[in-house]
């Protein structure tokens, strides 16, 4: 799955090349906007901090990041630090140590959006690593020549776009600095936002594969170390949801829909209710009956949907206030997990796609658990 998010660096060109002359919020202006908001947070936060109002700060500094990590794809990087600050803080006692650990967060996006590139201590940008301007020209050079040529990529779109030697150039242009900008090199990127850039190409998931196959070819052919390979994937990993329009199935088609899901969540229920382990009546507090059993299997399903794409809206009260004061731990939570898993063993759905939902279900965790592992 990794190597397919690669493509993003090129099939993003052929838009940009195509659609230049519109105007859109570029990456670099993103920048901006994120460092300033960033500064105004830290700085009302700070002031607001000493006057005395702790709580006050530490809500400024909440907001801000919740919408900076919203509007930052382009800066994956930093998306993972403000997401692994919250995690943090959300673990901390005082409201002190709380705004502390987003203030880090905050200092983060203002390095990052600053024309740095956030980089261990003593370790060069990932653009220097790759070789520099001189290298990845080289790279993206090849790569867009045997692209062009490949009928399973689709590269000009069944002919849509049309390439001479001046579109070329300026298409390799805007890959380099695409590269740059996303890696801690001077040059900054002028086209289009991946969404815009690629609207209405209908862009499949086979294509996006053949694609990444021949940069990830001509990357091993310039004999590009693996762990810049892995560092540039996962900063534009964030960008293949904006490219592909023409993909794979929602995940609840996938896991077959209404029907499929409530056998499985009915395997589930009847599984789990019966280990003490996962102690989903809360030793007794909230007895199954078969009222409760049925409201649960409801809310179940419709979870499973809102978040896998499917038809049906979640109803029930969110995750956070819905488990509140029950003082699940994280040993219970896991042994459901367990169950469910089975149950979707039991059912034959996939690996991929049980991956995919146990992924989706973790990220509830932080909301249900309220006794975490010593």
């Amino acid at each position: 799955m990794a190597r397919f998010l690669l493509v993003a660096f090129a099939v993003a060109a052929v838009g940009v090349a195509a659609q230049a002359d519109d105007k859109m919020i570029s990456p670099a202006d993103l920048d901006k906007k994120a460092n300033k908001a960033a500064f105004d947070a830290a700085d009302t936060g700070t002031k607001t901090f000493n006057a005395g109002d702790q709580g006050g700060c530490l809500k400024l500094y909440e907001g801000t990041l919740m919408t900076l990590a919203a509007v930052l794809d382009h800066r994956p990087e930093l998306v993972k630090v403000i997401k692994d600050q919250m995690a943090a803080a959300d673990k901390m006692a005082s409201v002190k140590d709380k705004a502390f650990a987003l203030r880090k967060a905050l200092d983060a996006v203002m390095d990052g959006t600053s024309g740095k590139m956030m980089a261990a201590p003593g370790k060069k940008p990932l653009w220097d690593r790759l070789g520099g301007e001189p290298a990845v020209k080289a790279v993206i050079h090849d790569f867009v020549g045997a692209a062009a040529g490949d009928k399973a990529v689709n590269f000009l779109r069944d002919g849509k776009f049309k390439l001479d030697a001046k579109g070329v150039e300026q298409l390799e242009q805007y890959l380099v600095e695409l590269v740059s900008a996303t890696t801690g090199g001077p040059l900054k990127y002028s086209g289009r936002d991946m969404k815009s850039a690629h609207a209405g190409m209908k862009i499949t998931d086979a294509e996006f594969d053949a694609l990444a196959g021949i940069l990830i070819a001509t990357l091993k052919k310039y004999k590009v170390p693996q762990a810049e390979t892995d560092e540039l994937v996962g900063i534009v990993a964030s960008t293949r949801k904006d490219i592909v329009e023409v993909g794979k199935k929602p995940l609840w088609d996938r896991l077959g829909g209404e029907a499929g899901v409530t056998a499985v969540v009915d395997e589930f229920l009847v599984t789990a209710a019966k280990d003490p382990k996962a102690n989903i009546d809360r030793n007794g507090d909230y007895p199954l009956t078969k009222a409760r059993v049925e409201a649960v299997r409801k809310h179940v399903v419709e979870l499973i949907s809102s978040l896998t794409g499917g038809p049906l809206k979640y109803t029930g009260r969110d995750m956070k206030n819905s488990h509140q004061g029950m003082k699940i731990t994280e040993d219970e939570f896991n042994a459901a997990a367990g169950h469910l898993i089975a149950a979707l063993k039991k059912y034959k759905v996939p690996q991929a796609e049980i991956d995919e939902l146990v992924g989706v279900v973790a990220t509830t965790a932080k909301d249900i658990i309220e006794v975490k592992k010593k």
